[in-house]
């Protein structure tokens, strides 16, 4: 079994094209449970209660089918729905406490939710770090219904933004924003919904062939936020091993909500490597974490010998990955690329004549993906030269950029978030501040 799916009908009865849905996700490995929205809100209505607990009516479902049925592990249910079902399947999210609800798939979602739902507020002793605690998915099937969906979503996040157990760190607009800036994805009309849904939920599923892709060979570390938004970093090491830099700029994302990967260059290369092998195995840790933490969008990060191999890594990825991927940080970046570890590289010695140039790799990425950083004093890196067309960031001190790893994270992140909401981030900066 690949998931569990909860599926709202587009309104009242369960039509043809509901079922249609239900039996393609089965065909891909989904338990799925469907629902009359109509005759649900009929229901709750009828029970004459001032509001509704919806999350714990999903929930409830799942316990008791997955356990019926022996599941051999437990699924969080993930809500979907078209039309009327679309908007409840966000509201649901909304009033859910973390890590009840995976998330919501929302196709052609209406802007207001029918009155005789009525959810309840969030439960105010439980603390909510994510105004909506699970992946969201909207897509549309003209370009007409790009406001209701849009409307819909903004009722759901606004929902979760104000529940008294919401207080995070960051302020919320700053925590809304790149969920609000992602845009519902638009179907041409020749497919169906059966097959739109599949698309929309696909990335958040885990394979039916094997189940989950094994990882386990590979030296990672995770670092799962408490509080996650959908964003996950790869951050590959130096190649001392994940310490210092690259270990703390995990920790300060994991406390941001963005989930991280790390990557122990050390280990991995210790034996030599090809782009090809890099990037194959690169691949299988981006479907894994993308199904396993439901990422919206990813970040690759390297530092030094991490850096220099990553543009290698990004390139031979499959388009549909890459498409994943909004920034790629590097750090420290070199002329040329190892694929082992090697004394010489610890000695600060020049790349070894088995080395790789690495300025083609680069000119093959989309220049808008790339952010730079270099030490002010360094004299061996290839950043300087990828401006202005690139984010170039110089910073105080030499290698280890004057230890200003925190400022450095927020910086990664705030390019991040702005190439998230499709702003330009291709700027050159001076000194420690963005």
């Amino acid at each position: 079994m690949g998931g569990f799916v909860i599926l709202f009908s587009a309104g009242k009865g369960w039509s043809p094209a509901d079922a249609q849905a239900a039996r393609a996700l089965a065909h891909e490995g989904v338990l799925t449970v469907g629902v009359d929205t109509g005759h649900y809100a009929a229901n709750l209505a009828a029970t004459g209660q001032a509001c509704r607990h919806l999350d714990g009516d999903a929930e409830a479902i799942s316990h008791q089918l997955e356990r019926q049925l022996k599941s051999s592990r437990y699924f969080a249910p993930i809500v979907v729905g078209a039309g009327q079902g679309g908007t409840l399947a966000l509201h649901v999210l909304a009033q859910a406490p973390a890590n009840t609800i995976a998330g919501a798939v929302a196709l052609d979602a209406e802007g207001t939710l029918d009155k005789r739902f009525e959810p309840c507020a969030p439960d105010p002793t439980v603390s909510r770090g994510s105004v909506l605690p699970g992946f969201v998915e909207t897509g549309v099937t003209t370009q007409t219904a790009i406001k209701a969906s849009q409307q819909a979503e903004r009722s759901a996040v606004k929902e979760g933004a104000d529940s008294p157990g919401f207080h995070y760190g960051k302020n919320v607009t700053s925590l809304m924003a790149p969920l609000l800036a992602k845009r519902p994805r638009v179907f041409r009309g020749t497919t169906t919904r059966a097959d739109q849904l599949v698309a929309l939920i696909g990335p958040h599923l885990l394979s039916q062939t094997g189940g989950e892709q094994d990882v386990s060979d590979l030296p990672l570390i995770e670092l799962p936020a408490a509080h996650p938004k959908g964003m996950v970093a790869i951050i590959m090491s130096g190649d001392g091993g994940w310490r210092d830099l690259d270990k703390t700029i995990g920790e300060e994302f994991q406390k941001d909500g963005v989930s991280v990967i790390g990557w122990d260059s050390l280990r991995y290369f210790w034996s030599e490597k090809t782009p090809e092998q890099v990037s194959r195995d690169l691949s299988r840790v981006l479907r894994v974490y993308g199904a396993r933490w439901h990422a919206d969008s990813f970040a690759l990060i390297g530092y030094s010998f991490g850096a220099d191999v990553m543009p290698f890594a990004y390139n031979r990825l499959p388009a549909s990955l890459r498409d994943r991927i909004a920034i790629v940080s590097l750090l420290g970046f070199a002329n040329a690329a190892d694929f082992q570890v090697r004394v010489t590289g610890w000695l600060g010695l020049p790349a070894s004549a088995k080395a790789l140039p690495a300025r083609p790799e680069v000119d093959r990425m989309p220049a808008g993906v790339i952010q730079c950083f270099y030490g002010e004093d360094e004299d061996d890196t290839l950043c300087p030269a990828l401006a202005p067309t690139r984010e170039v960031v110089r910073t105080p001190g030499g290698h280890h950029f004057g230890r200003g790893y925190g400022v450095m994270e927020d910086q990664i992140l705030a390019g991040w978030e702005k190439r998230i909401r499709g702003e330009n981030a291709v700027v050159v900066h001076t000194g420690s501040t963005p």
